[in-house]
């Protein structure tokens, strides 16, 4: 599996040094010799996620609000944002990069994250990431949420940590009840570096605002261990159906 990975790196790597990111559309591929990261008709795909908001989880809602319908009630994260809606030119992005080996999207994605960055003054001591388990971290070969906050980091001239790790993957949860779910997914998570997040504000990067209750739990377990404010930024969020 590790060789096996290892040669996906490489034809990777290979393939951003033959193929300029900035001369061709990152999404349908096309020739656009402009410097864009995408042609005109992938760009009108991608939703952003700059119109009105939920001051807190940062999904798109119709009327401003301080808690949505998402995350009323406990949800541990201080302020969330996205860059985009988790739809059509956006959605198929993210899947490229996760599921298509295409890490160097990582690197086109990241100056998104920074202007939603500095719009909403966030201003962390460090950066981390969602983990993944080492199961899934080896059958993928790469944790997309590493990839994002390394580029974000480095944008951010900011520290990138990694406090956390998922030391099993989340059990089948389709018939527990909200409570139960959460009770899961915090036993699946660990601390294992509590000095560095002690008084701190720590922002975590993922791909997807889904649910929120991986946010919620990672949050949590991050105040556990004396962190001061959690702060949550992914490339693109769900709406909520109603």
């Amino acid at each position: 599996m590790k060789l096996k990975n290892f040669f996906k790196n490489l034809l990777i790597k290979a393939d951003g040094i033959l193929f300029n990111k900035h001369l061709t559309c990152n999404l349908c591929g096309c020739e656009i010799f402009d410097g864009k990261d995408f042609c005109e008709s992938c760009f009108k795909s991608i939703t952003l996620n700059d119109n009105i908001v939920c001051e807190t989880c940062g999904r798109k809602v119709n009327v401003s609000t301080s808690r949505c319908d998402s995350c009323k009630g406990e949800w541990a994260v201080d302020k969330a944002r996205s860059a985009f809606i988790y739809t059509g030119g956006a959605e198929k992005l993210i899947k490229d990069l996760k599921y298509a080996n295409k890490q160097y999207l990582a690197e086109i994605i990241a100056p998104y994250l920074k202007e939603v960055y500095v719009k909403n003054f966030f201003a962390p001591d460090a950066i981390t990431f969602v983990p993944m388990s080492e199961k899934s971290e080896l059958k993928r070969g790469f944790n997309q949420a590493y990839l994002l906050a390394k580029e974000l980091a480095k944008l951010t001239d900011n520290r990138l940590i990694a406090p956390l790790i998922k030391h099993k993957d989340t059990p089948k949860q389709e018939s527990l009840n909200k409570k139960a779910r959460q009770e899961n997914l915090l036993k699946c998570f660990k601390v294992i570096d509590a000095k560095a997040v002690k008084d701190k504000r720590i922002l975590i990067v993922d791909d997807v605002l889904t649910t929120g209750a991986t946010a919620h739990a990672l949050a949590e377990k991050l105040k556990d261990k004396g962190a001061k404010s959690v702060y949550l930024l992914t490339v693109a969020s769900v709406v909520k159906r109603i």
